[in-house]
């Protein structure tokens, strides 16, 4: 078994494809249609076969859950090992990206940063 990918509900397939494309240089895959539940998609995927789902749906809902609240179950984040952490909290800030939090020592890891994708979306950012 191996795990396959994230799915990111989004405002925007365009504005979201440009922003994964450009901070973390993945690469159009597949599109596709489900018309009889209101979405399209599109996958992406990195040169190591990480694959991010981007679905847009005609009627969105706005996101209520703080997903920073790890008190609450559920899904709170998507994470990338970066080389460096500051190009590219450099180029997420200048392509719009919100700083979460700032970049600190990790735990596990050398350094960790969180930021949000045009949905809010948290990313962390890990350099080990």
């Amino acid at each position: 078994m191996r795990f396959m990918h994230t799915a990111l509900s989004v405002q925007s397939i365009p504005q979201s494809q440009s922003f994964y494309e450009k901070i973390f240089g993945m690469k159009f895959k597949v599109a596709g249609e489900r018309p009889e539940i209101g979405v399209k998609f599109i996958m992406l995927e990195d040169e190591k076969g990480t694959v991010i789902e981007l679905f847009e749906h005609v009627s969105p809902k706005p996101l209520h859950e703080d997903l920073m609240d790890f008190s609450q179950n559920g899904i709170k984040h998507i994470a990338f090992v970066v080389e460096n952490i500051d190009e590219v909290m450099d180029n997420a800030q200048k392509a719009g990206a919100k700083v979460i939090w700032p970049v600190k020592k990790g735990v596990t890891v050398k350094r960790i940063a969180f930021i949000s994708d045009p949905n809010g979306i948290p990313i962390e950012l890990v350099e080990v």
